[in-house]
């Protein structure tokens, strides 16, 4: 699932904050432009808030361009890859098992 700026006008803490709510437990993780995750897919479901710069993320088929504010759920067992823009990327990574 897909949220385009959901917590576009939210400051990290706060971010933070409504993750752990969610049941989550925010990393946060910054790669340089170009890092490139190959397909894969996991027994859990991440949930990821992009915070700077940009990813092109692909989840079974579907491209989504994630800027800063936006959230993606990627539920278990489900392919899915991404490649960091030119800017490269920061983001809040967390996963559970639903």
């Amino acid at each position: 699932m897909y949220q385009k700026e959901f917590y576009k006008t939210i400051d990290r803490e706060k971010i933070s904050e409504y993750v752990m709510k969610e049941g989550f437990n925010p990393i946060l993780i910054i790669n340089k432009p170009g890092f490139v995750y190959s397909e894969h897919k996991h027994p859990e479901t991440k949930l990821l808030v992009f915070l700077e710069g940009n990813v092109k993320v692909i989840v079974d088929g579907e491209k989504y361009h994630c800027l800063p504010g936006d959230k993606l759920i990627v539920p278990a067992n489900t392919t899915h890859s991404a490649i960091v823009g030119g800017e490269g990327c920061s983001f809040f990574w967390s996963e559970k098992i639903l």
